[in-house]
């Protein structure tokens, strides 16, 4: 290697990207020339599109660059008001502000538009754009590279990335109810080797005492769900416990202890998400380990769960939380306090394929939730190369950005709406 190829391989390397062995320095150094930004789309799907019997509430974030890349980030739910957000093309807009800049400027993106949303209040529609946006982005970088995102965050095709399976009626298999049927989810999920399901036995009595009371008789009722669960398969089947933050403090603590020797995995959001104090005292009060939250954005709401020890467990969504970016951080952040954490996918394709890419990159991986009904037969609607889970495990795509292979004909369809946001 002559001094010249050797300083340009160099330089390659400093941007923390392995040189593909098909591709010359030159090549190389070419591939990641700057990515302008020259439009915006958003894409969004007719409220009366169903697949697999199930409505579309997800939203998809395209930016497509002067040398011909797309790149496709996604978020959900309230559609409107994020699409709203890039729409917004005033001097401070975020469409203003991402036309003709580098795509590949990730992390200067991503601070600029946190900044300008964080001083306008932190939070909601602004956030999920955000994480959109910065999804997209890896896409194009994995692209303009010729490589996985998983291999850019430094992950391995060999990680074994486990997942658990959750369960509501809203998303069941075979049409079968959590009421009448839970002897077959049991069996079915053992039998398709996914050894943890995540459920919600609290919310219906949540739901009708909207979390301020729970009855001894109402105790008994919801541990009954778990007791036929081990009846069925005993240990075979590992149990989470979903509670959508239905309960108050005394009534928290009172599920805690009545759950205890049922050997449950983790409580999720037992509680809202605003008080870590409360929940430190409930994390005092059982042996549970507590998981908080998909309903927390960025590092800086991580760190005071961390701080105050509220909880075991750290769940985000990187359709919510600033993408994958802010996902990867606060995954390290958790590891300094040798905290796991676990990724919320109840959402859409896209957010499934980003949760898996980051899940091969991180070293302190609980789970990543998996929905069977949505990668098996949803989401092969709109892509032909859904991350499949077999034996309890999942893998990334190896193509590069996130490797999404749209089914043909999608976006020609009159259900999906493409609309342009800006354009230079």
């Amino acid at each position: 290697m002559n001094r010249r190829s050797f300083l340009a391989t160099l330089s390659a390397g400093t941007t923390g990207l392995l040189l593909p062995p098909h591709l010359s320095a030159r090549a190389w150094r070419e591939s990641l020339a700057p990515q302008k930004i020259t439009k915006i789309e958003t894409v969004r799907f007719d409220p009366k599109l169903e697949v697999s019997g199930r409505g579309v509430q997800w939203m998809w974030v395209r930016l497509h660059t002067d040398q011909g890349l797309v790149g496709t980030g996604e978020t959900y739910p309230f559609n409107e008001a994020s699409e709203s957000v890039i729409k917004d093309l005033q001097w401070h807009s975020w469409a203003g502000k991402l036309l003709d800049t580098d795509a590949l400027e990730i992390e200067k993106t991503w601070e600029r538009i946190f900044r300008q949303n964080a001083f306008h209040v932190t939070g909601g529609a602004e956030m999920r754009a955000l994480s959109a946006i910065n999804i997209a982005q890896w896409d194009i970088l994995g692209q303009a590279a010729n490589l996985p995102v998983y291999q850019l965050l430094g992950g391995s095709m060999d990680k074994e990335i486990r997942v658990y399976n959750t369960y509501t009626n809203a998303r069941n298999i075979n049409g079968w109810t959590l009421e009448d049927d839970m002897e077959k989810i049991a069996q079915f999920l053992v039998d398709q080797g996914i050894g943890t399901m995540k459920f919600c036995p609290f919310d219906k009595a949540g739901s009708r005492n909207r979390g301020e009371y729970i009855s001894s008789r109402e105790i008994e009722e919801s541990l009954e769900w778990i007791r036929r669960v081990r009846d069925t398969v005993g240990v075979e089947l590992e149990l989470g416990c979903e509670f959508h933050s239905w309960w108050n403090l005394p009534s928290a603590m009172r599920i805690a202890e009545a759950v205890e020797p049922y050997n449950i995995l983790f409580l999720e959001d037992i509680l809202l998400q605003d008080n870590m104090e409360s929940y430190a005292t409930l994390a005092q009060h059982t042996s549970i380990p507590l998981v908080i939250s998909e309903r927390l954005a960025t590092r800086f709401d991580f760190r005071e769960m961390l701080e105050k020890q509220s909880g075991s467990i750290a769940m985000y969504d990187l359709t919510w939380c600033g993408g994958i970016s802010e996902g990867k951080k606060i995954s390290d952040m958790a590891n300094t306090y040798y905290i796991p954490t676990m990724m919320h996918t109840a959402g859409g394709p896209i957010l499934w394929y980003a949760s898996v890419h980051l899940a091969a990159a991180i070293t302190n991986l609980f789970y990543v939730e998996s929905v069977y009904p949505n990668w098996k037969e949803r989401y092969p609607f709109f892509f032909e190369n859904v991350p499949q889970v077999e034996n309890g495990t999942v893998k990334p795509p190896s193509a590069p950005g996130l490797g999404l292979q749209f089914t043909s004909g999608l976006f020609e369809r009159d259900d999906v709406i493409v609309d342009i946001i800006a354009e230079l």
